[in-house]
């Protein structure tokens, strides 16, 4: 590798406006999915609790696209 064909990296530049926009971006997303998920699992965990301390045994059909066992 010769000094020709070598790269600067003085020249180039990591932290851009469009690389940081995008960061924030996937961070953003990725933490509100984060939040969504957690907040179904403990809502899951509460029924749970919630049955078992009341004696009730009906069975719960939950056919939404948000329910907890079927995204996992």
């Amino acid at each position: 590798m010769t000094f020709v064909t070598t790269y600067s990296y003085a020249d180039r530049r990591i932290f851009d406006f469009k690389t940081l926009i995008e960061a924030i971006r996937f961070i953003t997303v990725n933490f509100i999915l984060a939040f969504i998920f957690l907040f179904l699992t403990v809502e899951e965990f509460e029924w749970v609790i919630f049955s078992s301390r009341q004696a009730i045994t009906d069975k719960v059909i939950d056919e939404t696209s948000w329910n907890i066992k079927r995204l996992i």
